[in-house]
């Protein structure tokens, strides 16, 4: 009978916690500019520890899976881990710090598929994939998205604005009312909660039973994508109320960066109603 996951595991947790230490190592300094990103005062990636945690939640979700596969050490994973370290070190000399963390996630998929085999790699591709969400996007990708998304934001308030008898008039990422003008910055562009929306929508959609098919899945998160850009206009409405009727400064400190919040609850809200719609559940139990 061939050994299950489960007793196989504990004996290459030990044999590996050496190889583990030296790939700690060798990746501290893109583990280092990760967390300055996650941990940046305007950081898109705020979320970013929160993504290994929930791909181990959806890995302990498969368990009753893996104890039904096929264990068996490949030769195979090890050039994919060989192919990434080179990665690494060719992008570390480079300073691309993104190429290094996209080489850290497929060393673990290489280690993954040496030491368990390809049946437990395949078992474990939605988790795998999901630790994607935690390398950041380059920086200058991120502005030139910003910048589009403020523009996009700017035009859509401005003619709902005016759907609702508001003098409102657009100029680049500023919306002039007389007396009165609303710059989109950064922080309203919805990149933040776009980002944050979509890997929520992936990683709801990881966790559905095995019946439920590719494309309601991609459904799901396709519409991660309009209710995000939908809410950010919401909340810049609701400001640019605020603004009008109360005074600029009532738009201004905490209610503005508070009503993100409240905002990012009611698309979390519209996913799980979408989620309805579509028939979905994620499992309680494991697969």
């Amino acid at each position: 009978m061939p050994p299950t996951v489960a007793t196989r595991a504990s004996r290459h947790l030990l044999a590996s916690l050496p190889w583990l230490a030296a790939l700690l190592g060798a990746f501290w300094p893109t583990l280092v500019w990760m967390q300055a990103r996650f941990g940046s005062a305007d950081s898109f990636y705020s979320h970013g520890w929160l993504v290994p945690l929930a791909s181990a939640w959806l890995i302990w979700q498969r368990r009753d899976g893996l104890r039904l596969c096929h264990v068996r050490q490949s030769a195979a994973g090890l050039w994919l881990v060989l192919l990434f370290l080179a990665l690494h070190v060719a992008s570390t000399s480079l300073r691309l710090h993104v190429a290094s963390g996209l080489a850290m996630v497929g060393v673990v998929w290489g280690l993954v598929w040496t030491s368990w085999g390809p049946q437990v790699l395949w078992a474990l591709r939605a988790p795998l994939l999901f630790l994607l969400f935690m390398v950041p996007v380059p920086g200058v990708v991120l502005i030139s998205w910003s910048f589009h998304l403020k523009l996009l934001a700017a035009s859509m308030a401005t003619q709902v604005a005016t759907w609702v008898g508001l003098p409102a008039t657009q100029a680049g990422s500023t919306i002039l009312f007389p007396g009165l003008s609303v710059l989109i910055d950064d922080t309203c562009s919805g990149l933040r909660s776009l980002l944050t929306l979509v890997a929520l929508a992936t990683f709801w959609s990881a966790m559905m039973p095995r019946g439920i098919g590719w494309l309601r899945r991609g459904l799901l998160v396709s519409a991660s994508v309009p209710i995000a850009l939908f809410a950010n206009v919401v909340r810049i409405l609701l400001l640019i109320l605020i603004a009008w009727f109360l005074g600029p400064q009532m738009a201004e400190g905490w209610l503005h960066y508070g009503s993100g919040f409240a905002v990012f609850g009611v698309a979390l809200v519209l996913l799980a109603g979408i989620s309805r719609l579509l028939g979905i559940r994620p499992e309680g139990r494991g697969r």
